[in-house]
């Protein structure tokens, strides 16, 4: 893997590093190798955000990727993320992105972004982001908080055997989501952001769904197997001091709103969704850092069952297992209208320098994950002793420019199998993930 950070200033200057990680996908749809992980030195100890951006700049880099993932295999692509800084702006002007990704296993995840800071007002932010997802190894596993996978169609099947298309399904979902931050109040400083806001989102999303004729999705019928055209409004008010906001040493981000389906003859939900989620970071040492996050959602009305993994707050993520929330099992494997998540991670800095006048830090992750859903409406035995299914795992990152992350991280959790006897067998669950972006 080579990628090329730039650092533009009026004058132009562009340089080339090896080895920066990068590539941000839902279940995380990973990049190339971390050969940065490499590179160890004296640091600089200015943040960003502590040291406010004399001049207009460019901070940008690209990544190929040939990457693996443990539920999509190989895939291929590569992302561009450019961050435009200026001085009054925290933490950048404006931040684009583009990405293409492709798997062998026919996974798709191409997308846009757009992040503007100070459209118009300095109190406006606006987000926007473009997205192409494709799935054609999708799990479905039914809905409850104790579903469990059958004996008899757990291993290694060839690709004729219908036992192996069980838990599987093929969903085609392209959506953009659009949200408008306001600020409230006045800034504490100059420089600085207003860490209050309101804001308000539309979320726009298409679902092709293609059941196998033998999958448990064919067999319980859930409502949106039949797919279709879903819009969604939100709107919320929110409190963030996060110092940086790539990846923050510090301070709380906290929201709550609320988020209701637009009617349409396209579309099978008719729902509203109440979403609170609370983050909150501290620095033990100067090299050490511990984080903490909780989210709750409840959902009402016709919830389509491709809905149930995605959380409706101020910036789109997806999951229960996964990427993002309870790592180490595989994405949606428990899904209900209602959920809720807890994760703490320990991040140490192991080592930091200065490329190009730019920071590059190299992080260890230490952290584990806890949810639990629930409201599926009818009951499957152990759901009513509502279990809490816990992960835990560890990872790296790298951090440039106070900007960009790239992650690797390895969870492992439990996935239930239920023998022929009736009784529970332990199965472990192994999740990789080389993603952008901190989990939280």
């Amino acid at each position: 893997m080579v990628v090329a950070p730039r650092s533009m200033t009026p004058s132009f200057r562009a340089r080339l590093l090896g080895g920066l990680p990068g590539a941000g996908l839902r279940r995380g749809a990973p990049i190339a190798g971390l050969v940065a992980a490499a590179l160890v030195g004296a640091a600089s100890t200015a943040t960003a955000e502590d040291d406010p951006t004399p001049v207009m700049r460019y901070d940008w880099f690209v990544v190929p990727m040939l990457a693996y993932n443990s539920d999509n295999g190989v895939g291929f692509g590569a992302r561009v993320e450019v961050a435009r800084r200026e001085p009054g702006y925290q933490p950048f002007r404006a931040a684009y992105m583009a990405q293409g990704y492709a798997s062998l296993r026919s996974y798709h995840h191409h997308m846009l972004r757009y992040d503007r800071v100070g459209l118009g007002s300095d109190r406006l932010r606006l987000t926007v982001n473009g997205v192409y997802r494709q799935w054609g190894n999708d799990g479905y596993w039914g809905i409850g908080n104790a579903t469990t996978r059958e004996r008899q169609y757990v291993g290694d099947f060839d690709d004729d055997d219908p036992r192996g298309e069980r838990y599987k399904y093929s969903l085609v979902q392209p959506f953009l989501h659009v949200t408008l931050r306001v600020g409230l109040g006045s800034r504490p400083a100059a420089g600085t952001r207003r860490p209050w806001a309101i804001f308000t989102s539309f979320n726009g999303k298409w679902s092709d769904v293609s059941a196998h004729q033998d999958s448990l999705l064919a067999e319980e019928q859930p409502l949106g197997v039949e797919g279709g055209l879903d819009l969604l409004v939100t709107a919320g008010l929110l409190y963030d001091s996060r110092r940086p906001e790539a990846d923050p040493q510090r301070g709380i981000f906290a929201e709550v709103s609320l988020s209701g389906s637009i009617p349409n003859s396209s579309g099978s939900a008719a729902l509203f969704a109440l979403h609170g989620a609370a983050r909150a970071y501290h620095a033990l040492l100067p090299w050490m850092v511990v984080a903490g996050r909780v989210m709750v959602e409840a959902m009402f009305g016709r919830v389509p069952f491709y809905e149930m993994v995605h959380w409706h707050g101020s910036v789109p993520i997806a999951g229960f297992g996964g990427f993002d929330a309870v790592r180490g099992v595989r994405f949606g494997r428990w899904r209900a209208p209602h959920r809720a998540v807890a994760s703490v991670e320990l991040r140490l800095r192991l080592a930091r320098i200065t490329v190009f006048r730019r920071s590059l830090a190299l992080q260890l992750g230490l952290f584990t994950d806890a949810g639990i859903v629930w409201g599926a409406g009818e009951d499957r035995g152990a759901e009513a002793q509502f279990p809490l299914h816990v992960t835990g795992g560890a990872g790296l990152r790298l951090v440039f420019a106070e900007t960009f992350v790239g992650r690797f991280d390895t969870g492992f959790g439990n996935d239930p199998i239920r023998e022929a006897s009736g009784e529970l067998s332990d199965a472990l669950s192994l999740g990789i993930y080389l993603t952008f972006g901190q989990a939280f």
